[in-house]
């Protein structure tokens, strides 16, 4: 599979926060949402936070990043905390300096499903195609982690169609992967190092979180060519990352982070809260009477939510 093919033709992913697919889903799913996050002798849902899964991965890494900030604002409406996080001036720096290498690197991650996904499971990939940015597809989780009940969304790269329908629904999905090929299996090799403890990290928190039982990982070389398929189950990564997750880890680390936030978000909407983290020092909130550019729900969400 060359993963050069169409870089040029690419559609860029554009994310604009007033089009939030989370929240749109929310609104037309709400009587799914009470059902489900139904409290006892009560008629309204009990949810602690509402996210994107990506905001938890972020947090998570908290305890093994050593480089990149992060900044996340929360606001509370009806008992609900709504977190969204925000790019650092930082990150946009390092984003607007990719260089043409990165942003290949970049492109061949979005490539390599374009060759192994269809729209259905009797058709077949149609790789020529331009790699749509645009096009995602999520699914809406409930989860509990600590004394936090959760509302969050993730997105997935495809359906697995030999999955058992008789298991958990998401275990149904597929995590798509590329890794730069290493030549051997042994501790010795660097790039085998690193695939063992940054990769094996990083998916399985990503995975684990929206409970993806597998990852499918494209290995290719320098050309970007991938030469073979690997198929990586998330129950194994713990064992493969060299010693670098112990899993509880950046679980507990999720789980502290919400505890921080409960306590400090106390007054409703339109109050933000803002937290920042830079790595070497503790996790800051400052309260903003003004959202201003940080603004967490889309307009017309609140005065359409019945819950």
């Amino acid at each position: 599979m060359d993963l050069n093919e169409g870089y040029e033709d690419a559609i860029a992913k554009v994310f604009d926060k007033s089009e939030d697919t989370l929240y749109s889903w929310i609104l037309k799913h709400q009587k799914e949402v009470c059902d489900n996050f139904r409290a006892r002798n009560s008629n309204k849902p009990h949810i602690d936070f509402v996210c994107y899964r990506g905001l938890l991965k972020t947090i998570g890494s908290t305890i093994y990043e050593k480089n990149q900030d992060w900044l996340i604002c929360a606001t509370k409406f009806n008992s609900v905390i709504y977190l969204c996080d925000f790019r650092t001036e930082d990150k946009i720096k390092k984003m607007s300096q990719l260089t043409k290498k990165e942003k290949l690197m970049i492109f061949w991650g979005m490539k390599f499903e374009k060759y192994v996904t269809a729209n259905t499971p009797d058709s077949e990939p149609k790789s020529s195609e331009p790699v749509n940015g645009k096009e995602k597809y999520f699914t809406v989780l409930k989860g509990r982690l600590g004394k936090h009940t959760l509302l969050y969304s993730a997105e997935v790269d495809g359906k697995d169609p030999l999955a058992d329908a008789n298991k958990p629904p998401t275990e149904c999905y597929l995590e798509l992967k590329t890794s730069k090929m290493y030549q051997n299996a042994a501790a010795t090799d660097n790039e085998y190092r690193k695939f063992c403890t940054l990769k094996m990290r990083a998916w399985w928190l990503q995975s684990f979180l929206a409970g993806i039982p597998k990852v499918v990982c494209g290995f290719r070389d320098d050309l970007g060519i991938v030469r073979k398929l690997g198929t990586i189950p998330v129950a194994d990564m713990p064992d493969k990352s060299m010693g670098s997750l112990s899993p509880s880890s950046p679980l507990n680390a999720i789980s502290s982070f919400l505890d921080f936030v409960k306590k400090c978000v106390v007054e409703d909407a339109p109050t933000i809260y803002k937290f920042y983290w830079k790595p070497g020092n503790p996790v800051t909130c400052e309260k903003l009477n003004q959202p201003g550019e940080y603004q967490v729900l889309p307009e017309g969400f609140t005065s359409n939510l019945e819950f």
